[in-house]
């Protein structure tokens, strides 16, 4: 055992537990090997199917990869990696004399096998395949860190020195003595196109086994060779498998599905199902992998419906977990609260499954690592270690989401599985063998749907089944969409056809698209008359008289902005404790605390007395997600499938005429009614037409066209009428194509179409964008497959001015930042002060608040691995009428006051 190998450290840390300084480079090879192993032992029928279709016999591809998960760090060998741990030990090699460090180790590791390894690994071990597998490979295991190697672009020699090179090359043959002694097994053919799919799902399951290995409450620091290497192999796999068991990553097994009369067993208030969870229940499933759009209105239950359909494909060995990705985090608690019920009767009764809902409520993160391990010792400004890296990802719930069986959270953390973001491919491992739950899908911009449709093509090709769920889904964009999937699955794209049957379930598969018309509920069939409201001051007065009728009152605006100028213009006219407000500008903690109010008083068990003559001021956040009703809802003139959503929350729930509950099903109120605050319909109307009425609003719906289809839409139907019989006026299916449609700007007056062209332009540039940012998976796991890669914060999933977190904190009497919201578990109160600002409006701290809180800042960042770089943490101080202030500064560098209120959320005023 005197290998010159074993003088390279691998890890080191000054406050490593048992007394070790360093971690030995080939104990740390081992250790990550051993993860592999282990989870590639309980991925049997996944490593079964990916053998498959390279070729392979399963036990000889977990060797191999095994093998290769132990040369994942030949780059530390560089004489430039061991100069970074400064040392007076005997037992390393000295490196003092070694040129400055300044090319990552993943990156060196590739020149190193690339340039010297694979010309001197003796033929019998290594011989040379038809294909470039053996580098396929190696930029996988290198590339560890979350993006694959870089091409150095300088000389093996510059950054290692000779004996250097002779103890990596004694470390490989003794790494294929213990692991591989037949040797590599060269395919005799090309490989197929599914290896560049398999990279990407290897290369997660590398990030995976990095961190794991790199964890020393499992793998503690040894500074001194083995007396066998064989026995400290097997220490290595029984500690890897207590690491893959406590961190919440083995896989559960799944229940069967009890049948589509025994529903309730599953969610137990599904006594009497809808027409859409009856389909869910009984719809024969394809061979393999497939996709299911629901398109039906709301309140029919397609979250429920969603469900069964992701029991019955996991009962059905077509998956083994779920990620119910949402638009936004903003309102989505009840998802929460719906998937968290029943998630525990997917899997068998014994299974303890992980379960993780980002930015959940209180109480509802569910058995998954908490802990958080010793970092190790910094490699570079740049260049974090693995335990810091997942320590970042740990403490992140968003990112935590994918990696449990079940995780509900933001569809950006999704789509970032398809960017050029390091640890996208952990993303792609995380959705591996997963169902996609993609919720209001009609709501994505053309950039966020390139890159859905991106996704979908990668979950496909990796074998993974989707459902979309929508109320309104034009049909260009469904078949984008299918499309997509098809081309994921490596059959041809099907045109569909359009059809005007509404509700609409589709089913894809590798077989031509079926589409199954379906009825729903009756409580929900209904027309809703839509009145049409030009004055502000007509609004106001219709509130007030509604509620002074004792109605419930929504008013839906489009901007936050607006949002707060009507409540401060309906306070002269609503009583004190009858007019509330909720915008996105709360901190979590607060927006749930206002959401959870909301649904007390006007959910359905809210209490007439509750809610007779209250008044709710909201902007889109009271447009998805929220399970309340109101007895008037108005509502700012918005793109018709948006107006469709806000009228969901208009009499959504049966009630008696004085606002009671109906214990019979029946609805007692009066008809329903939508008023739309606009512009008058003007047959020509000028270029500014929408913005002369919303001068904020045009910023955040800028194709005036689709909102002057949607009036006339309206205005010509005069009802929304849900869900409508094909052809019928103000049927929702019409309504949508009346302005999403191929044909509808042969409509649209001369004055619009400068609009329609700039709006048709930037979707395009939109598209554009998406296409270049998406990686090109085909390429496999290298760096040629994007232009750039960059740290997730920096890769946008969505196009929208750029927004940051801010983190509230609130300054103790010993000088440290404590998070505002106290109201929460110790491990959420952060996350509950949070909220997601422009940064543009908020860039940073005043110069004199970040020097009087310097150390406490620093502090933080230090103990907090979450806190981004971007991230903005925030101290403000307590005034006389109970709100908190702050001093920060905009991005242009002009000042601005912040303050913060539990009832007004956060302003922000020019300061100079």
């Amino acid at each position: 055992m005197s290998s010159m190998f074993w003088r390279y450290w691998g890890k080191a840390s000054s406050a490593a537990p048992g007394g070790a300084a360093f971690h030995l480079l080939a104990f740390h090879a081992l250790d990550v090997a051993a993860v592999m192993h282990c989870l590639l032992e309980q991925e049997k029928d996944w490593l079964a199917a990916q053998a498959r279709q390279l070729g392979w016999q399963p036990e000889s591809l977990r060797q191999h990869l095994v093998l290769f998960a132990a040369l994942h760090d030949l780059g530390k060998f560089s004489c430039t990696f061991q100069k970074l741990y400064r040392h007076d030990s005997s037992l390393l090699v000295a490196a003092q004399d070694a040129p400055r460090y300044t090319t990552r180790h993943d990156s060196l590791g590739y020149l190193l096998w690339d340039a010297y390894l694979s010309d001197e690994l003796p033929e019998a071990i290594l011989p040379q395949p038809v294909s470039d597998l053996w580098w396929e490979w190696m930029r996988v295991v290198c590339g560890h860190h979350g993006e694959p190697p870089s091409d150095v672009g300088s000389h093996v020699d510059h950054v290692f020195f000779q004996s250097d090179k002779l103890a990596a090359l004694a470390f490989c043959q003794a790494m294929f003595d213990l692991l591989l002694p037949q040797g590599l097994h060269a395919p005799a053919s090309k490989l197929p196109a599914a290896s560049k799919t398999f990279s990407w799902q290897f290369a997660g399951l590398m990030v995976l086994a990095d961190w794991l290995g790199s964890n020393q409450e499992y793998f503690p620091y040894h500074d001194t060779p083995p007396d066998s290497l064989q026995a400290y192999w097997l220490h290595a796999q029984t500690q890897a498998r207590l690491a893959v068991d406590r961190a919440g990553l083995a896989p559960a097994a799944v229940a069967v599905f009890a049948g589509a009369d025994r529903l309730s067993d599953f969610i137990s208030y599904l006594g009497k199902p809808t027409p859409l969870q009856q389909f869910a229940a009984n719809v024969a499933l394809a061979d393999g992998p497939q996709l299911f759009l629901l398109e039906d209105v709301t309140g029919a239950g397609k979250t429920e419906a969603a469900l069964i359909l992701a029991h019955r494909l996991m009962a059905a060995g077509r998956a083994r977990g779920l990620y119910f990705a949402l638009p936004t985090m903003a309102t989505s608690n009840q998802m929460y609260r719906r998937v968290g019920s029943c998630y525990q009767k997917l899997y068998a009764p014994d299974a303890t499954p992980s379960i993780v809902l980002a930015h959940s409520a209180r109480k509802l993160v569910g058995e998954f690592t908490q802990s958080l391990q010793q970092p190790d010792h910094a490699y570079g400004k740049d260049e974090r270690t693995a335990s810091r890296f997942c320590n970042a990802w740990l403490a992140d719930g968003n990112k935590k989401a994918l990696l449990a069986n079940v995780g509900v959270g933001s569809i950006d953390q999704a789509l970032l599985a398809v960017l050029p973001a390091r640890h996208q491919s952990l993303r792609i491992a995380g959705l591996r063998q997963k169902i996609l739950i993609v919720d209001e899908v009609h709501s994505y911009d053309p950039y966020v749907l390139r890159l859905l449709c991106a996704l979908l093509r990668a979950h496909a090709a990796q074998g993974g089944s989707v459902i979309l769920l929508s109320a309104t889904v034009p049909h260009l964009v469904k078949q984008q969409l299918l499309s997509a999937y098809r081309q994921g699955l490596g059959v041809p794209a099907a045109n569909l056809e359009p059809s005007a049957d509404y509700p609409l379930i589709t089913q894809c598969a590798a077989g031509l698209p079926q589409t199954f018309p379906c009825e729903t509920r009756d409580e929900v069939k209904r027309t809703v008359a839509v009145s049409h409201l030009h004055d502000e001051q007509q609004v106001i007065a219709l509130i007030a008289r509604q509620a002074a009728a004792g109605h419930s009152v929504c008013w839906i605006r489009n901007t936050v902005d607006d949002t707060r100028q009507a409540f401060a213009d309906l306070q002269a006219h609503i009583p004190v404790g009858k007019l509330h407000l909720f915008h996105s500008r709360y901190a979590m903690g607060h927006r749930l605390d206002i959401e959870k109010q909301v649904l007390n008083m006007l959910g359905k068990q809210g209490e007439a007395k509750d809610r007779q003559g209250l008044v709710l001021v909201g902007s889109q956040v009271l447009e998805q997600s929220l399970d309340y009703d109101v007895d008037v809802m108005v509502s700012d003139l918005a793109p018709v499938d948006l107006l469709i959503q806000r009228a969901g929350r208009l009499q959504r729930h049966a009630r008696q005429s004085n606002g009671e509950i109906s214990t019979d099903g029946k609805e007692y109120r009066l008809p329903p009614v939508l008023h739309v605050y606009g512009p008058p319909p003007e047959a020509t109307p000028v270029a500014d037409w929408y913005g002369s009425v919303f001068k904020k609003g045009k910023y955040v719906y800028i194709d005036s066209v689709k909102l002057w289809l949607t009036q006339q839409a309206l205005t010509q139907s005069g009802a929304i009428v849900s869900p409508g019989e094909p052809g019928q006026p103000g049927a929702v299916r019409q309504l949508v194509e009346a302005v999403y449609g191929e044909e509808v700007l042969a409509s649209v007056p001369k004055n619009l179409l400068a609009a329609a062209e700039k709006a048709e332009g930037e979707a395009m540039g939109k598209i554009s964008m998406a296409n270049y940012n998406a990686l090109e998976m085909g390429k496999g796991y290298c760096h040629a497959s994007s232009k750039y890669w960059d740290d997730d914060v920096n890769v946008p999933t969505r196009l929208a001015d750029e927004t940051r977190n801010v983190y509230l904190a609130l300054v103790d009497e010993d000088g440290a930042l404590q998070p505002l919201y106290q109201n929460a578990d110790p491990h959420l109160k952060w996350a509950m002060s949070a909220l997601r600002v422009r940064s543009q409006q908020l860039h940073a701290l005043s110069a004199e608040l970040t020097a009087r809180h310097a150390a406490a800042l620093q502090t933080l960042r230090d103990t907090h691995a979450w806190l981004y770089e971007q991230d903005l943490v925030l101290p403000m101080w307590p005034t006389s009428d109970g709100s908190w202030i702050a001093e920060a500064c905009r991005q242009d560098g002009q000042p601005v006051q912040v303050r913060y209120s539990v009832a007004a959320g956060l302003e922000m005023e020019n300061a100079g």
